[in-house]
């Protein structure tokens, strides 16, 4: 009987452990749920602004080409009972609400935002954000600054297609003002505020404009626009005023240059095509250029080294024949301001040989097909011909619009390809199977 009640007993204690457990988890979820809670934290632990006063709209320079935007200081998974507030290590350099938010910078410098909670008379830190303060800074293109007479800019074309500005202003104070100073009336330049809403204004191109906005998105940039009436150096003074103080960030140089012949002697090959406005340097926008060919036979313009032809969308110099031909151009007008004079010589350049990459080759009805070889040399002025002599085994002819030779195997049996440039030639030999 003794061994029962011992039985009956540990029976008893399970079962109260098991209906003790199972009420644990139905009765105390708090427990298990604050177990399981997300941790508390600060919502960033670092960041670079410039001086200035932050909101969600600014954004800035961090160099030529990439922009960066405020982000708002928070709480992280905060809890509903607890109380926090964001305190500076520095209000000399940064200073930010209690609540927390925005930064704003004060002067250039490093400093610590700390996040403390405060829940159940218990003062503990959620995080800290390291915040460093950077001085506006002038940054100066290194790729050339030689432009045309007349206007151009860098606008919201240019950015999307990663060109480099003439400058930047890195780490801009959303609170100051910024201006271009000229040191002639001849030049001038001016910012511009480049958004989704300017695209319209860069390009007529529906297609374009949207590819635009949808890259610029809710971003902005400062893009310029200038003028230069006349060819010359002009220096370029950017200059901050912020607080009713002024100061000079430094200044840059624009060349300015006339427009010009780009090589008095340039040599083409026989059949080659070249656009008229290559001939020149610094091309004037929204402006003509009128391309005379010396001596030029309208009767007959097989008989003339150069031909000048138009295919609708550009102009542009066949090299015709043999010789050398001068072409004089002018500006404006076809009797305006002469710009220059271009020699051109045209020459021959005769094939030497052609390497066939495989002597034989074997192929079947119906597949694609290639026979290929290297002309020497690989520009020769020399036109290819390509005959089968069994053309209904093989057959073989060029397609104009492909501008390609075309080989079609159309039956069972064998072919000789010859392959012929001036006066070089080569045989290959082609069996078709089935």
């Amino acid at each position: 009987m003794k061994k029962s009640k011992i039985k009956v007993t540990r029976l008893l204690i399970s079962t109260m452990l098991c209906w003790a457990l199972a009420v644990g988890n139905f009765f105390i979820p708090g427990t298990a749920a604050h177990a399981a809670a997300k941790k508390t934290t600060i919502s960033s632990t670092e960041m670079t602004i410039p001086i200035g006063k932050m909101n969600g709209k600014v954004y800035w320079n961090k160099n030529s080409w990439q922009l960066s935007n405020a982000q708002k200081l928070s709480v992280k998974n905060p809890l509903k009972e607890a109380n926090y507030q964001f305190t500076s290590s520095n209000s000399k350099v940064i200073k930010i609400s209690k609540a927390g938010g925005y930064v704003t910078g004060l002067r250039a410098g490093n400093a610590t935002i700390t996040c403390t909670q405060i829940y159940k008379k218990k003062k503990t830190t959620v995080g800290k954000c390291k915040v460093i303060v950077k001085n506006v800074a002038l940054i100066i293109s290194d790729y050339g600054n030689d432009f045309s007479v007349g206007s151009d800019g860098f606008d919201l074309t240019h950015y999307y297609n990663s060109l480099d500005p003439l400058f930047s202003i890195a780490y801009r104070n959303p609170n100051a003002t910024y201006t271009l100073k000229s040191d002639s009336e001849k030049f001038s330049i001016k910012e511009i505020k480049y958004d989704a809403s300017k695209v319209k204004a860069v390009t007529d191109n529906k297609e374009y404009q949207d590819v635009l906005k949808d890259f610029i998105g809710d971003r902005y940039f400062y893009g310029y626009k200038f003028t230069a009436k006349k060819a010359g150096t002009y220096k370029i003074t950017v200059k901050e005023t912020y607080n009713k103080k002024t100061k000079t960030l430094g200044s840059f140089k624009v060349v300015i240059k006339d427009t010009s012949i780009a090589e008095a002697k340039q040599d083409m090959l026989l059949g080659d095509s070249v656009n008229v406005l290559s001939l020149l340097n610094y091309i004037k926008k929204n402006t003509s250029y009128y391309f005379n060919i010396k001596d030029y036979d309208e009767t007959n313009p097989d008989n003339n080294v150069l031909v000048l032809k138009n295919n609708g969308s550009e102009e542009y110099l066949y090299a015709n024949k043999a010789g050398t031909a001068e072409v004089t151009v002018r500006e404006g007008s076809e009797q305006g301001e002469v710009i220059g004079t271009v020699s051109i010589v045209v020459s021959e350049a005769p094939c030497h040989g052609i390497t066939l990459e495989q002597d034989e080759y074997t192929t079947y009805v119906g597949d694609d097909f290639d026979i290929y070889y290297e002309l020497d040399p690989d520009d020769t002025t020399d036109k290819v011909t390509i005959e089968s002599d069994n053309p209904d085994v093989l057959k073989v002819e060029y397609d104009q619009e492909e501008e390609r030779w075309v080989y079609t195997p159309l039956k069972a049996g064998e072919a000789n390809v010859t392959i012929k440039c001036g006066d070089q030639s080569v045989v290959c030999k082609v069996a078709v199977e089935e």
